[in-house]
């Protein structure tokens, strides 16, 4: 019996050496941590801020004229990168919303009259998302004379520049 008594023993030993490293191992039916991909946390986004006066080139995607009535909306493309520093806020190709401010069709006068057209950019589209911003205006006149009736009329196509008038602050 004693030598039966110190077998058992040893096995008690070796099973409570060895438990530590097989407890670590998890059962059949769970896989071990490091086979476990670990979660990504979502990115926390920072702001970053465009400053007023800030140019901004575009392109116009649509016609417009002094025949459009103020309201009417037109689309445009940026044409350089939009710039905080040296970080790329919104890249060249970036969809830009204006619209018409103001318009006056010129009329019918006899020595001379006036069109006048008045835009502004309202909003831009960066990776999925639309910010609202604030620029200042871009405006052209046309003068007919004697009789003649002269719209102002913007291409698409169009290079315009504009400035923004509040800071545009995106999450990126």
């Amino acid at each position: 019996m004693g030598r039966l008594r110190k077998v058992l023993h040893q096995v008690f030993l070796l099973g409570a050496l060895c438990l530590p490293m097989v407890a670590g191992l998890g059962s059949a039916d769970e896989p071990a941590k490091e086979d476990q991909p670990a979660k990504e946390q979502p990115k926390e986004k920072k702001a970053i801020t465009v400053p007023a006066g800030t140019s901004m080139m575009v392109k116009t995607g649509t016609e417009v004229s002094s025949k459009d009535k103020p309201g009417r909306k037109f689309s445009a493309t940026l044409e350089a990168n939009l710039l905080a520093g040296d970080e790329v806020v919104a890249k060249a190709g970036t969809q830009v919303y204006g619209q018409v401010v103001k318009s006056v069709q010129a009329g019918r006068g006899i020595v001379a009259s006036h069109a006048n057209l008045v835009l502004g950019l309202t909003d831009i589209n960066i990776e999925g998302t639309m910010y609202p911003i604030q620029t200042g205006s871009y405006s052209e006149e046309s003068t007919g004379i004697i009789l003649q009736r002269k719209s102002v009329v913007i291409p698409a196509g169009s290079l315009l520049e504009f400035r923004l008038t509040q800071p545009l602050t995106v999450k990126k």
